[in-house]
């Protein structure tokens, strides 16, 4: 008899149909039903309640992704979950890939007050404030962040305009402040936040690279791991 793998010993013995069944459930019938209730103000955490009851979770909800990207103007890959599932959290423009993991008390920062101008106050280059006709300083939308895949962010981390993308595998710890760009799968922490050392040897980073991985729902990664010791 061949031994089996640690990989699947350590997994469930009908993981894959698990995973499955939680990806069917992923998107509701009454998903459009869904995406229209929300539109009114007073029924939107009533919405996003039965997203996640109907869809089996926020990690889950193909629903809830939709309001995000076409309300509030942020794309969540699949299986990513905490903070960025939250209305107002990420800035429009905000791309987040899949797999990703994120702490409590995120914050996104994707412009600043204008430092090189006389007054520092919002009344000078916010018109939502009701005196400018047009804001004076360029919106989030013009300074998109994009998370790459499988990123795990800790809590009460601050992302501030300086930082344009963070990369596939990266890793923040939590309390960082991140001024710039985050190298794929480096661990960075401190304030602010600088690099401590790569997660994974090059090798192993290249093939997670070309694998793709992170287009792949669950139960393939479970029948067909990418890279060996996914477990330990």
């Amino acid at each position: 008899m061949v031994p089996r793998s640690p990989e699947a010993v350590a997994w469930q013995a009908d993981a894959p149909d698990r995973a499955r069944a939680r990806d069917a459930r992923s998107r509701s019938p009454l998903g459009p039903l869904l995406l229209r209730l929300y539109r009114v103000r007073r029924m939107r955490r009533l919405t996003r309640r039965l997203c996640e009851r109907l869809e089996g979770g926020g990690m889950y909800s193909a629903t809830w992704r939709e309001i995000l990207r076409e309300r509030h103007g942020v794309e969540v890959g699949r299986y990513s979950y905490g903070a960025i599932l939250e209305p107002g959290v990420l800035p429009p423009g905000t791309v987040v890939g899949g797999y990703c993991s994120v702490g409590a008390q995120l914050v996104v920062r994707r412009r600043d007050h204008p430092t090189d101008r006389p007054v520092l106050h919002p009344f000078f280059y916010n018109s939502r404030l009701g005196f400018l006709s047009r804001d004076t300083i360029p919106a989030d939308a013009d300074n998109p962040l994009t998370i790459g895949h499988d990123v795990w962010i800790g809590d009460r981390v601050t992302i501030l305009s300086g930082c344009k993308r963070i990369g596939n595998g990266a890793v923040i710890a939590a309390g960082a402040v991140v001024t710039k760009d985050v190298a794929p799968y480096t661990i960075v922490a401190g304030v602010p936040a600088r690099p401590l050392r790569k997660r994974l040897d090059d090798e192993t980073i290249a093939r997670l690279e070309n694998s793709r991985w992170w287009e792949e729902p669950l139960s393939e990664l479970i029948e067909r791991p990418p890279v060996s010791g996914l477990l330990g």
